[in-house]
């Protein structure tokens, strides 16, 4: 998905919200996904900035250590996501039985 001609929201994004729901650490995330931290953060950026509301919250460090976590509103939008992308691939399953038809 795109906003205002770039990179929005997609398979990427959409797994790095996961990895940080699950691991409650955007470094962690990134790590898990073998991402760099700056990588990771850029993205969490991109999605805060451009959007209504915020993705994940971000917590600095300290003597406890810092966190992210990520908003009911990201939740949300990674259902409507995963939704739309189960409904494709149905859609390209349909439409790949149409064609074998055709041949």
């Amino acid at each position: 998905m795109e906003n205002d001609g770039g990179k929005f929201y997609g398979p990427g994004p959409n797994e790095l919200i996961k990895q940080i729901q699950k691991e409650g650490s955007l470094s962690k995330a990134a790590g898990k996904m073998n991402m760099s931290y700056r990588k990771a953060w850029d993205i969490v950026q991109r999605l805060n900035d451009n959007s209504g509301e915020l993705f994940v919250i971000l917590k600095k460090g300290g003597q406890h250590g810092g966190g992210a976590e990520v908003t009911s509103y990201a939740l949300e939008v990674m259902r409507e996501y995963e939704k739309m992308e189960k409904h494709f691939c149905e859609l390209a399953k349909e439409q790949n039985e149409f064609i074998k038809l055709l041949k």
